[in-house]
């Protein structure tokens, strides 16, 4: 009997241990895989707490590794604004325009939508989609 529970135990702190080491993974898969992942592919909107979309309808925005800025365009394919962007190395923050905000998404099980929340308020501050919103 007592062989029973102690195998039961072992089997439940094992299962602890694994469930906690997963949901670490999925929250800090580092920097290198959060910047690969927002940089491939164009980005149709940029909305603003104020309901501005920083893109306009044909545009496009861009996340550049190699010089850390977010560059917009226009239709034609002209360059009409840059922001910054930075993310914290093992965790879900990215600075934008010099300022910290938390991710609200969870890069491994989605990139098609980056919410930006500010930290304090938890609210929407911009959001980037993949699709024309």
């Amino acid at each position: 009997m007592k062989t029973i529970s102690k195998m039961i135990l072992g089997i439940m702190i094992t299962g602890v241990f694994f469930l906690g080491a997963c949901s670490r993974t999925k929250d800090a898969i580092g920097t290198d895989t959060i910047e690969n992942m927002v940089s491939v592919g164009n980005w149709k909107s940029v909305i603003t707490a104020a309901g501005v979309d920083l893109v306009p309808a044909g545009g496009r925005a861009e996340f550049s590794k190699q010089d850390h800025l977010i560059h917009y365009y226009d239709v034609s394919g002209d360059q009409i604004r840059t922001d910054q962007f930075a993310f914290s190395n093992g965790t879900k923050r990215m600075t934008w325009n010099n300022v910290a905000y938390e991710i609200k998404e969870n890069f491994v099980a989605s990139s098609k939508t980056l919410t930006l929340l500010d930290p304090t308020s938890k609210k929407m501050v911009v959001a980037f989609y993949r699709e024309r919103q």
